[in-house]
């Protein structure tokens, strides 16, 4: 598959503190797309003594690109579709969009690159809800790459954007 061959990781976390209590994992849900949510509730709610229901999420993804493109594929539509989601449900997550580019080019062009498919996944999350204050955009160029190699499959991983 596609998502697993690429490693696209994109998770979705829940999770409720509640002091002076204990925490139990009383659902899990799985869907495509490597998405997980956890619903935590404490014991004390689940014997009926509190009445809440708080969640929280934490969520990563990587959106990869063409070589020399900023423009978004199906495929990542599907995953930035289930970050829209996420945040959607969770309004107190901001999220940092890291633009990165594979060796090739010049440094300041490969920084203008990342600049651009950070971008790129700003608007698109911007256009379907999410206020642009809970986004910051930073670009790091060729200067953190996720694989050291010289070849199209090393390049291929390097050309992405995280959400963290």
């Amino acid at each position: 598959m596609f998502f697993s061959k690429n490693k696209f990781n994109f998770i979705i976390l829940v999770i409720f503190i509640s002091s002076c209590s204990t925490m139990n994992v009383t659902q899990e849900q799985v869907s495509s797309g490597k998405v997980k949510t956890v619903k935590a509730t404490s014991s004390a709610a689940s014997e009926g003594f509190i009445n809440y229901d708080s969640r929280a999420v934490f969520a990563n993804a990587t959106i990869y690109f063409e070589f020399d493109k900023s423009n978004l594929t199906s495929k990542s539509i599907q995953i930035l579709k289930s970050a829209v989601n996420a945040l959607d449900e969770n309004d107190s997550i901001s999220i940092t969009l890291s633009g990165h580019a594979d060796e090739r080019g010049t440094r300041e062009y490969n920084l203008a690159l990342g600049q651009r498919r950070a971008e790129t996944v700003s608007d698109y999350l911007v256009l379907n809800g999410i206020n642009k204050s809970r986004i910051t955009v930073k670009s790091y160029g060729e200067e953190k790459p996720a694989i050291l190699g010289q070849d199209e499959s090393s390049y291929a991983k390097n050309r992405r954007v995280e959400i963290n």
